[in-house]
């Protein structure tokens, strides 16, 4: 389902459309909202709650993209506001400007690559999926073909084929291999 046919089934009120959404952006508002309040348990009910207003006020959008952005918008605003309620004194809230606007853009544009990129990965073969998410957690070939039980050389065709693939499902992403894979 593309896009654009994903937020109008949203508009409508299509629930099916709205759990695909949830799936595919509930981890990133995680991840972005335990980076404020530090405790998994919080950044979750905050997730879950953005995704509610969203749901609760999905008619006054007009784009998959004002989707997105008002959700790491409300999560970031959530958590602002979970942490002056709570006076957190925690070192890492207290070294840090929480309303620095690069702050959070640097948050978003991270979460963004990494669903991008584990979006790619999912889409290839299981092997070939297995293979790059060993490559990224920094396994050498050797290593991944003696965890996979293959050959060495089954792991480096395997490796080439994914790169192949991702950079043509990437296509304006492809800039992200280079950066997390690298040479290996």
């Amino acid at each position: 389902m593309t896009q654009t046919n994903l937020f109008q089934k949203i508009k409508s009120g299509d629930t099916k459309a709205f759990e695909q959404l949830f799936n595919q952006l509930y981890p990133s508002m995680c991840v972005v909202a335990r980076s404020y309040v530090n405790n998994e348990g919080e950044a979750e009910d905050i997730a879950q709650d953005a995704f509610i207003k969203l749901w609760n006020s999905r008619d006054k959008y007009d784009s998959i993209d004002s989707i997105k952005t008002y959700l790491y918008v409300l999560v970031k605003n959530q958590s602002l506001n979970f942490l002056r309620r709570n006076k957190s004194k925690d070192k890492f809230v207290d070294n840090l400007d929480k309303d620095d606007f690069s702050y959070f853009s640097n948050q978003i544009i991270e979460e963004e690559t990494y669903r991008i990129l584990k979006d790619g990965i999912d889409s290839l073969p299981p092997q070939s999926a297995r293979i790059i998410r060993l490559n990224l957690k920094g396994l050498k070939n050797q290593e991944i073909a003696e965890q996979l039980e293959v050959s060495v050389n089954t792991v480096k065709t395997l490796k080439y084929n994914a790169l192949k693939k991702l950079k043509v499902i990437l296509k304006d992403y492809f800039f992200l291999l280079l950066l997390l894979l690298g040479e290996n």
